[in-house]
């Protein structure tokens, strides 16, 4: 992948918004027919509106790994599976947006208006108005995988951890932290665009904590004596590329993070991470080190900073908008992912579903940049995870659920935030809970694959399921 900044600054388009009843209703105040969406107009609208119009029976929805990121009124003839895309698409973004079309709209000019502000411009996705970000604050060809690189397969994603008490429920003083922005700042911060080496080609004897110095992206190659008991600080890779999913669902009989020894390739903060907690580096194979490299993505953050102070739905955007960039880099579409249509066929009660082909291969993934940034904050959260303990609940990529305890203190001075706090966590997995705000009679779900407005019922069907007591 070779990623190289705008030569022409892209004119950023007129927002318009569906909403649920599905009219198209543009900044200006203009209603437009789903066809006949004029040449400039990109129009947006939310995950929920997207899932309750196809649910109707009005228009199809195309999906990636079951999730809507384009709706349509109806069929454009395209062939079945086919998916051809048109200029009066609508992009669907996952957040929940006001009920208030003016203020969507609002917010959406000002997602635009920031990224103008750089010379970049939103196009459909929070990745690619990313990737567009990218483009426009570069100041050099950003040249990736280049080189005697690592030999990774895929990138691996963050770590999902229950705390030892398992599923249940939970009340006192509880509290969720979180790593600001965790992805996009190690972007930010990572030296890269230079070159690959092994190490051993370069006939000098450094050790890997060496190469590592001034963040500098580091893999090794080595043997690690992993003891039995808490929780395992190095991933098990898969032998062949697979998607994320399946790798959680193969965690569930193989273990995702084993003991005993191991070998593996890592970045040198896991490894670092593991040693300080009981893992022995037994041998090192190799050591692919990162030279030349330069923090090109500093610019980039700066302006996903600068977005992220907006209020409201604008400031969600801008977060989504840089956290999405690391998705651009690990995507690979010949595992990643699976394109389906959604729709609910006049007459019938269920909705269907048809197989959309992929057509071409689409830009190379960079799993060398995107695994680096990964592997760091998954050793971050492993220390986190020690740190609480007992008191762990739950831990989901760059977050945790625990008790209050003095872990927070430690988490406090590494750069952790506290995020919420409850009075009461319902957890079936770390993908799936709910939690009692403190000051709130209301309870908030978080449920993977579900929409706000779908999380509360299907989260209580799974609890019942499980047999949990919800006294």
């Amino acid at each position: 992948m070779i990623v190289f900044p705008y030569v022409r600054t892209p004119e950023p388009p007129a927002v318009a918004l569906l909403d649920r009843a599905g009219e198209i209703t543009d900044e200006r105040g203009r209603r437009h027919k789903p066809d006949e969406v004029p040449a400039g107009v990109r129009v947006w609208t939310s995950y929920d509106t997207a899932r309750e119009l196809v649910k109707a029976g009005q228009g199809e929805a195309l999906c990636w790994n079951g999730d809507e990121i384009r709706w349509r009124h109806g069929p454009q003839g395209d062939g079945a599976g086919e998916w051809k895309n048109r200029p009066g698409d609508v992009s669907v973004i996952k957040l929940p947006f006001p009920d208030d079309t003016g203020q969507g709209l609002d917010a959406l000019a000002t997602w635009r208006d920031w990224l103008r502000t750089y010379g970049a411009a939103p196009t459909g996705t929070t990745g690619s108005a990313s990737m567009s970000l990218l483009r426009a604050t570069l100041e050099q060809p950003l040249f990736c995988t280049m080189g005697d690189g690592p030999p990774l397969k895929q990138t691996m994603g963050g770590r999902l951890e229950m705390g030892p008490a398992g599923p249940g429920s939970f009340t006192g003083q509880i509290e969720q932290w979180d790593m600001p922005a965790a992805y996009a700042a190690e972007l930010g911060a990572v030296h890269y665009g230079g070159r690959w080496w092994n190490t051993r080609d370069l006939q000098v004897s450094h050790g890997p904590e060496w190469w590592a110095r001034g963040r500098r992206p580091t893999f090794v190659h080595a043997r690690v004596r992993v003891p039995d008991g808490g929780p395992g600080p190095l991933i098990r890779r898969p032998r062949k590329r697979t998607t994320m999913l399946r790798q959680h669902l193969e965690a569930m009989t193989v273990p995702r993070y084993p003991a005993g020894t191991i070998t593996g390739l890592w970045t040198w903060q896991e490894l670092e991470a593991a040693e300080r907690h009981g893992a022995r580096i037994l041998e090192v194979l190799d050591v692919y080190a990162h030279l030349g490299g330069r923090p090109l993505l500093e610019p980039w953050w700066a302006a996903v900073q600068d977005g992220r102070k907006a209020r409201g739905l604008a400031g969600a955007l801008a977060k989504m908008t840089g956290n999405a960039l690391w998705g651009r880099f690990c995507m690979d579409v010949r595992v990643q992912g699976d394109r389906t249509i959604r729709r609910r066929p006049k007459g019938k009660r269920r909705l269907e579903s048809s197989h959309a082909p992929v057509r071409g291969g689409g830009p190379l993934p960079a799993h060398d940049l995107a695994e680096t940034v990964s592997g760091r904050v998954r050793a971050r959260l492993y220390e986190a995870i020690v740190a609480a303990g007992d008191n762990l609940l739950s831990a989901h990529t760059d977050g945790l659920w625990l008790r209050h305890s003095p872990a927070a203190v430690e988490l406090e001075r590494n750069g952790w935030r506290q995020k919420a706090a409850a009075r009461r966590l319902d957890v079936i997995d770390p993908q799936t809970l709910r939690y009692w705000p403190r000051r709130r009679a209301e309870a908030e779900y978080v449920m993977a694959g579900r929409t706000p407005t779908e999380a509360p019922a299907a989260f209580e069907a799974l609890w019942r399921k499980g047999g949990f007591d919800d006294e």
